[in-house]
């Protein structure tokens, strides 16, 4: 473990954000990045508003890429529970998509084109087997997004 310069709390090695100040950090280039293949990011949890979802998509999804996951599994919501009209999910999908043009992430796949019938649904549970035991849950799901950092 390492101790992050601003706030004094002991973080990961790898880390590139600390994940209680956000300060960016440089990781430990001898630290060796091997963590869980998935992880879940729910960025519409306590009804945030646009802006802090997006700031709490861009912290995890740092710390996701410092903590070496493969894929992120980014819960936005599609907007019928809050009554947002989809807000979060479009401003976070366009949010990802400017990332992907940025090379900053490597991939972003919309949960609702997420199907192990299309060619492009196969090939992603191909490179990452850790989804199949929630296919069924994720499959053509419009208030998700699949990330890899």
């Amino acid at each position: 473990m390492k101790t992050c310069g601003t706030c004094g709390e002991e973080i990961a090695p790898q880390s590139t954000v600390c994940p209680y100040c956000e300060t960016p950090q440089r990781p430990d280039p001898s630290a060796r990045a091997g963590g869980p293949p998935v992880r879940d990011i729910d960025i519409e949890a306590g009804l945030p508003t646009v802006e802090e979802a997006l700031r709490r998509l861009e912290a995890q999804l740092d710390r996701a890429r410092a903590d070496g996951v493969r894929v992120v599994r980014v819960i936005h919501g599609w907007g019928s529970a809050s009554g947002g009209s989809g807000r979060i999910r479009a401003a976070a999908r366009q949010w990802l998509q400017r990332q992907l043009d940025a090379r900053r992430i490597r991939s972003v796949f919309p949960g609702d084109h997420y199907t192990h019938t299309s060619p492009e649904g196969r090939d992603f549970l191909r490179r990452h087997p850790a989804l199949r035991p929630a296919e069924n849950s994720d499959r053509n799901n419009p208030g998700i997004t699949f990330v890899e950092p």
